[in-house]
């Protein structure tokens, strides 16, 4: 088929360069060159790069619903069009472009949740945050309103209890690219389903913000390793030691009876020789990688011996 490939991070880079082995890619479309760095250089999305490399015209509307980018997308005629992580809201002239040239084409979006579960732009995050034990990746028929297509396949892997948001990314990618290019495949030969969603079941999984990665040790040892291991590597939970932040990259609940002692206050430090245990609202919790302001990221225990660490100390 000719397929327009949508999408911009470096996950997307996966699924275009297996649809390019079944498939022509007659154009990328992405987000435009954004700053970055102290400099503000305008930067390329990692799809931009990828495509100029391999020869596929590029094109990078500031929005998508303009009429005219969507009078110029149509000229390319195309049998498909595959989103993944593209980062803007598409009109419905643009949904429905491709059965205007193949009668079984459409506009298919690959999505790292298992739909209607975690709707919106932070699926995997999410998940980690919220405990979930499961995950996947969904392929669906896209409509208007977000992530409620029809699914067409989808693919399910557990989330171990110490799996941070990184190494559920290194699960998913290449697991969505296959099941995107199976999607393709189906599409091509007129087989593709489609099974409607139970809206009633549809939880929304927001843009992440800074905000969300700051530690209220209020909260249970549990509730707060889930977070930590959700925004690693980003936004990277944090808290304050001494008035200065205090980034925390890994961590873990415990079952160490001092977390249930009832003098310790939420943030109070139990243990700093052995290991680092912070006490928390319910249970302790075992901070195993940290980084001090103006540090690199570091071994928690390290870092208490450097900060000479004591039980008398509150982490804010």
């Amino acid at each position: 088929m000719k397929i327009i490939f949508m999408g911009t991070p470096a996950l997307a880079v996966a699924a275009l360069e297996l649809l390019r082995e079944d498939h022509e890619i007659i154009l990328s479309v992405t987000q435009p060159d954004k700053p970055a760095g102290r400099g503000h250089k305008l930067l390329p999305s990692p799809i931009k790069e990828y495509s100029a490399a391999h020869g596929i015209p590029v094109l990078q509307p500031e929005r998508a619903r303009d009429e005219s980018f969507v009078a110029q997308l149509r000229e390319y005629k195309p049998d498909a069009i595959a989103v993944v992580a593209y980062g803007q809201i598409l009109p419905r002239a643009i949904l429905e472009m491709p059965r205007e040239n193949f009668d079984s084409g459409g506009c298919v979006n690959l999505h790292y949740s298992l739909l209607p579960r975690w709707r919106g732009a932070a699926p995997v995050q999410y998940s980690v945050w919220r405990g979930d034990e499961k995950t996947g990746v969904t392929t669906q028929w896209m409509a208007e309103k977000l992530d409620a297509g029809d699914i067409i396949l989808q693919r399910e892997v557990p989330i171990s209890p110490e799996e941070t948001s990184l190494k559920l990314f290194e699960k998913l990618v290449p697991l969505g690219a296959e099941v995107l290019r199976e999607t393709m495949q189906l599409m091509q030969n007129g087989i593709a389903p489609r099974k409607p969603q139970n809206d009633d079941l549809a939880t929304l999984c927001p843009t992440i913000k800074k905000e969300d990665a700051r530690i209220n040790w209020n909260q249970s040892a549990i509730e707060i390793g889930n977070q930590i291991r959700a925004f690693n590597p980003r936004p990277t939970a944090q808290c304050e030691f001494k008035d200065a932040p205090l980034k925390i990259w890994l961590a873990r609940a415990t079952e160490d009876d001092k977390g249930s002692t009832p003098a310790a206050s939420p943030g109070s430090i139990l243990d700093s020789k052995d290991k680092v245990l912070v006490a928390t609202s319910d249970g302790a919790l075992e901070l195993l990688e940290v980084q001090p302001a103006g540090k690199p990221r570091m071994n928690a225990l390290d870092w208490a011996r450097g900060a000479r660490l004591s039980e008398s100390d509150i982490l804010g």
